[in-house]
C-alpha cells in the first residue's frame, strides 16, 4: 500500500452462511458475469470482482467473499455478511465462513451514500474500463487508489450525486467498474448494457 494510506483490516466472526431471499438470484448473476470474464482470477492468482445485496438492516450487506474469483458458481458459504464498516479507518467486520475483501469498502461507501441502493456490482475489464474513460462516464480520480479511504470517499460522493442508480469507473483502480441500483436486475442490466455498447463499438 502506498505511504500514507491506511491498510485495509477485516475482522471475521465465524458464523453460518448469510441468508437473503435473493441470494440465489445474486449467485446466478455472478455466474453470468463470470462467464463474460467480468469476474474471475488473473493469471497471478489474484481474484477480481464482487457482488453485494443490501441486507434487512440497511447498514449491513451480503457480499461475495475474498479469494472466490476463480469459482464459476459459488456456494452460500462463499458469501459473508458485512455487519459494520468504518470508511475512515478502512476497517470491516463480517460474519460467515469467508472474509470480505477490501472491495467491500467500495460497496459500503455506495450503501452509506445512497439509501435507495439495494445492489452493487464491481467488475474488472480492460475493455469496459477504457471505453468508459474515453467517454462521458463518471469516474473517480486517478489519485484515489484501490483499498484506500480516499477511494471510498469519492465513490460515496458519486453515489450521492446519482441516488437513483449509476455506473462509474474507478480511474485510480485499474480496470475497475462499479454499478449500483434499486434492484439486482436493474444493476445487472446496467453492466450488461455497458458490455453490449462496448462490444458494438469495437465491431
Amino acid at each position: 500500500m502506498d505511504e500514507g494510506y491506511i491498510k485495509f483490516t477485516v475482522h471475521l466472526t465465524n458464523g453460518p452462511a448469510p441468508a437473503h431471499p435473493a441470494l440465489d438470484e445474486l449467485n446466478r448473476a455472478r455466474t453470468q458475469l463470470h462467464d463474460l470474464k467480468l469476474i474471475g482470477m488473473y493469471p497471478n492468482g489474484i481474484g477480481y470482482g464482487n457482488l453485494s445485496l443490501c441486507a434487512e438492516d440497511p447498514s449491513t450487506f451480503i457480499i461475495s467473499g475474498t479469494a472466490t474469483g476463480s469459482k464459476r458458481v459459488l456456494d452460500a458459504e462463499d458469501y459473508c455478511l458485512v455487519d459494520s464498516f468504518n470508511l475512515a479507518a478502512n476497517e470491516v467486520r463480517c460474519i460467515g465462513r469467508v472474509k470480505a475483501s477490501s472491495e467491500s469498502m467500495s460497496h459500503g461507501a455506495v450503501y452509506r451514500a445512497c439509501a435507495g441502493a439495494q445492489c452493487v456490482i464491481h467488475i474488472h475489464s480492460r475493455a469496459l474500463f477504457d471505453f468508459m474513460l474515453a467517454g462521458p462516464y463518471p469516474r473517480t480520480s486517478e489519485t484515489a487508489a484501490f483499498g484506500t479511504p480516499e477511494l471510498a470517499e469519492e465513490i460515496g460522493a458519486l453515489a450521492a450525486a446519482s441516488p437513483e442508480g449509476g455506473l462509474f469507473a474507478t480511474a485510480g483502480h485499474e480496470e475497475g467498474v462499479i454499478a449500483y441500483g434499486p434492484t439486482l436486475p436493474a444493476t445487472l442490466e446496467t453492466i450488461l448494457d455497458l458490455h453490449r455498447l462496448c462490444t458494438e463499438s469495437s465491431i
